[in-house]
């Protein structure tokens, strides 16, 4: 005994000091699973690329988009609450801790307010993107330092802050989870061995293992990267305590059957070690290999499972070395106060199982297959990738995701981003119009809400940059020359009238007739000089020549009035004349002089006239006034002389006159030819632009109407750059979309949607402008199709590769190829059928009617890993009685009647370790426990009865007087 205790008590030395290593070298667990623990994509995947082009865009900076939430509750914001809302986003870009990348806020412009203040006017967001240097509980602390506002309600939420809280709910239910799950076990221990030393012992030595392996898991992630998840620890947890229990219940049974059968404590822990301790490696080795294949998986999130497999190997490898020495210690008194030492005997329910299955095969499997069939047939699951429905309603970031959930299109509490990564600034006409007419077919896509790009900010066309409004304007102005062209015509017209009406050749006629006139008016001025020299020279003979004067007098009487009848002629000429060339400039001058010398005459006739009258009425007084008519003819001479000279200057003018006219003739021809021909090039212009205006009227209502036309002008304008700066990276070679659904982005739904719409907008730029650049989409809805696409199908592969290690380790443990196939079977038919029932289950008490992505996964590999200890169990004693029973049915009966207590005790034990998860608040730990569980109930119940059908299909001549040798080579 000594030698016994020497030999063990080292084992109690070695594990306390790792248990002192283990608490001693523990990282900070909670912020090691925040940090390593949230679900990591390949960086080959859509999401992952657009994060990459995200960070460049931002120079090398992580992007992380948080939104915040204002909201009234009993009624609409009012001006005083816009005052402070506006008060709190100023503050929130002017705090430097913050580090804001960019912020939006429903203040900051018309097209703002019409995405982020609400339509019932109770509620508005403002967008902020953060760089991700800090924690994101940091960065919401002080967000939220901003936004203590008296009579409304503020929060702070987004995928990254609902991803930490989901992550801290877990922690949380973790600490629940280990103590309900402690107790649990306690009490069933107590009612199993009806002892209260037994459960003390059996939880020490089970907590000595999670401990120690915790430590290990968690020191590699720390140091090595080891794959970890937000379940990890949880699921370490409720596996170590489940089959620790279950495997200790194995071990402390035998231990008890063995000091019944009188051995010592030492030599009885020694037997129970080597028979039981057998079946213990047995199925810790399956379960082992059940969870170390998950590191083959491609999926982080699924290898985070190997953790448990670390589990495993440190448990049975303190079950099996601890427990020796508290068995070898205490002996009988490790069951006190009991004093019954006794084995358990027959289980009666699984014998009544079995023998019914054995005695009415036929009807059994009926039975079942009606039971089963329409589980299996309704098992086809759709998922929720939403961590948001993993999370109470209470915390404070579900809770501003339910109110812009309740005011907004369900798309904004998570927009995609599409990002296009060129090698070439993408600020130009060309890559622009490319871009819009992107960002105007996604529009067009289903379930896309909005879109809002650098050519359309507000998520709505900038009219004044499209063809349609600029060919308008473009007509408008072509219908304006159109119009001042008919004016030109119509002046044209009415100059080509008035030309044609002036009759230039009824003018040279009257132009010839004065210059006869002017003849003859230089002609009778020539006679009445020589008449007035006449009279000069008469005026001497006088008194001898009276009837000389006489004469003279007449002849100068005629002239005078046949020279006032030449003037007065020459006048209404000159005045038709003027009248006529007044709107001809080059023969003004000509006209003027003309009128002159008729002036002149006019005057000298006027002087003759004033000299004849006299004469005239003194010619009874010429004997009386011989001297003074001797002066008065002087003075006849001299205005004689001056009507000559007159009427020489009138000649002359109307000579050059003539010369004009017959010129201006010619050249009121050609201007009227060019009028004509200068109008009818009018009508072709007019023609033309009404073509044209009609072409462009077409143009513009055609699909060309619709492309993006941005002018230089505008380009580089100040009031273009605030949409280059939100849209684009600082050297241009990035842009982005931002993209709104109308459903959840964490739904399958949107996921679906999400796929579609990237394969289009591929399709789309596959032979534009933009066909040599990267296109990726993030956000929330491309990490769910991305981790919807990549879980499914690593789902399928990783349970290949668990169900083949699994079945490797059966045919080896069984030395039989049918038993692990039937066991196989088994499993996977209790696994669908308890996620159907499960999802059933989750709507009726729950309110949800999808599981959560992560039930199917880690249901599985609860429930096969865990079943086929089980199965293991079971054919395991099967297989030890070979010796003693014969016949295989004689013998699956009496292995399922024996082995019936401690399966039973084993499943109650692992129900109510899972069942300590639903209080966890987290809604993938209660669907996983409600499959478990349900699952073991299945497989309580049905594996003695398949067991037993599949020995007596496959022994069907078997008696009891068959040999242990034969069977062997049978089975």
């Amino acid at each position: 005994m000594q030698r016994f205790f020497k030999k063990h008590g080292l084992a109690l030395i070695v594990w306390i000091g790792l248990v002192l290593i283990a608490f001693l070298t523990m990282p900070n667990v909670t912020q090691l699973v925040k940090t390593h623990g949230a679900v990591t994509l390949p960086s080959s995947v859509q999401s992952e690329i657009a994060k990459n082009i995200a960070r460049k865009s931002e120079n090398n900076r992580g992007v992380r988009s948080l939104i915040v939430v204002f909201n009234k509750k009993d009624g609409t914001l009012n001006a005083r609450n816009n005052r402070q809302i506006n008060r709190a986003t100023a503050n929130i870009k002017q705090d430097p801790n913050l580090d804001i990348l960019d912020m939006t806020s429903a203040s900051d412009n018309a097209e703002a307010k019409k995405q982020l203040a609400s339509k019932d006017g109770t509620t508005q967001l403002a967008m902020v993107d953060l760089s991700d240097h800090a924690k994101v509980t940091t960065q919401a602390k002080q967000l939220r330092s901003h936004l203590k506002i008296n009579g409304l309600r503020t929060y702070v939420t987004g995928s990254d802050l609902l991803n930490d809280d989901f992550s801290t709910t877990t922690q949380a239910g973790l600490k629940k989870t280990e103590i309900i799950a402690a107790v649990f076990i306690f009490i069933v221990l107590i009612l199993v061995f009806q002892s209260v030393v037994v459960p003390f012992i059996s939880l020490l030595t089970v907590g000595v293992s999670y401990l120690v392996s915790v430590g290990i898991v968690m020191n590699l992630a720390d140091k090595f990267n080891f794959p970890i998840s937000n379940f990890t620890q949880i699921f370490m947890v409720v596996v170590l305590f489940g089959i620790g229990t279950d495997y200790n219940i194995l071990l402390y049974n035998r231990f008890k059957e063995e000091l019944a059968n009188g051995l010592a404590a030492s030599q009885a822990a020694s037997v129970a070690r080597k028979h039981a301790g057998r079946t213990i490696l047995f199925s810790g080795s399956t379960v082992l290999i059940g969870f170390t294949v998950l590191g083959l998986a491609r999926f982080s999130f699924y290898r985070s499972a190997v953790g448990v497999a670390v589990g495993v190997v440190v448990l049975l490898a303190v079950l099996l070395t601890l427990n020796m020495f508290f068995m070898a210690t205490l002996g009988q008194r490790m069951f006190w106060p009991s004093k019954n030492l006794a084995a358990h005997g027959n289980n009666p329910f699984w014998h009544f199982l079995s023998h019914s299955a054995l005695n009415h095969t036929t009807i059994t499997v009926v039975i079942m297959v009606i039971l089963i069939v329409p589980l299996l047939l309704l098992s086809h699951q759709r998922l929720n990738f939403n961590n948001a429905a993993e999370l109470p309603n209470n915390i404070e970031s579900k809770a501003g995701y339910n109110l812009i959930h309740k005011h907004f299109p369900a798309g904004m509490s998570g927009p995609s981003t599409l990002y296009i990564e060129s090698s070439h600034s993408l600020n130009n006409q060309k890559d622009l119009a490319a871009i819009d007419n992107l960002t105007t077919y996604l529009k067009a896509e289903p379930g896309v809400k909005q879109v809002s790009s650098v050519t359309q900010p507000g998520g709505s066309k900038i009219k004044r940059l499209y063809l349609k409004n600029q060919v308008g304007q473009l007509v408008t102005g072509l219908n304006q020359a159109n119009q001042g062209l008919a004016r030109v015509q119509a002046g044209l017209n009415s100059a080509d009238q008035q030309l044609t009406a002036a009759n230039t050749s009824q003018n040279t006629a009257q132009l010839r007739q004065l210059t006869a006139g002017t003849g003859q008016l230089q002609a009778g001025a020539q006679q009445l000089n020589q008449g007035v020299s006449a009279y000069t020279a008469g005026v001497n003979q006088l008194s001898v020549g009276t009837s000389q004067l006489s004469g003279s007098t007449t002849g100068l009487s005629s002239s005078v009035g046949q020279l006032a009848s030449g003037s007065q002629q020459l006048t209404q000429m000159l005045t038709q004349l003027q009248a006529q060339t007044s709107r001809l400039p080059m023969v003004q001058s000509s006209t003027s002089q003309l009128a002159a010398g008729s002036s002149q005459l006019s005057n000298g006739l006027g002087q003759l006239n004033a000299q004849v009258t006299p004469f005239t009425s003194g010619i009874n007084q010429l004997n009386s006034g011989a001297g003074q008519l001797a002066q008065k003819g002087a003075a006849l001479n001299s205005g004689a002389q001056s009507v000559a000279s007159g009427s020489t200057q009138v000649n002359a003018g109307v000579t050059q006159l003539a010369a004009q006219v017959a010129e201006l003739q010619s050249k009121t021809k050609a201007l009227q030819q060019g009028l004509t021909s200068a109008n009818r090039a009018l009508g072709k212009i007019s023609q033309g632009t009404s073509t044209a205006s009609n072409y462009l009227k077409g143009l513009q209502n055609s699909y060309v109407g619709n492309d993006f036309y941005i002018p230089q002008s505008v380009l580089g304008s100040s009031a273009f750059k605030p949409s280059l700066d939100a849209f684009m990276s600082s050297n241009r070679q990035i842009a982005k979309i931002t993209i709104i659904l109308n459903s959840d982005p964490s739904t399958t739904q949107s996921a679906s949607r999400m796929r579609t719409i990237s394969s289009d907008a591929k399709a789309s730029l596959k032979h534009g402008a933009l066909k040599t650049s990267t296109i990726a989409i993030g956000g929330q809805t491309s990490q769910t199709a991305d981790l919807q696409k990549l879980s499914s199908g690593d789902f399928i592969r990783t349970v290949a590769i668990m169900l083949v290690g699994i079945g490797i380790a059966l045919m080896v443990v069984t030395r039989s190829l049918i038993q692990p196939l039937t066991i196989i079977a088994t499993l996977v038919t209790a696994y669908i059928s308890a996620l159907t029932m499960t999802k059933l289950l989750s709507k009726v008490l729950l309110s949800r009617t999808l599981l959560t992505w992560n039930t199917p996964f880690f249901s599985f590999i609860m429930i096969v890993a865990l079943g086929v200890d089980y199965s293991i169990f079971l054919m395991m004693r099967y297989r030890d009685d070979g010796a003693k029973i014969p016949d295989v049915r004689r013998r699956i009966l009496n292995a399922s009647a024996k082995i019936g207590t401690v399966v039973i005790s084993a499943a109650i034990i692992l129900s109510g370790t899972f069942a300590a998860l639903m209080p966890s608040d987290v809604l993938t730990l209660i669907q996983v426990a409600m499959t478990v569980i349900i699952g073991l109930v299945i497989l309580v119940i049905v594996l003695p009865i398949i067991m037993s059908v599949m020995v007596k299909w496959t022994y069907p001549y078997v008696n009891d007087k068959m040999n242990t040798q034969e069977q062997s080579k049978q089975d």
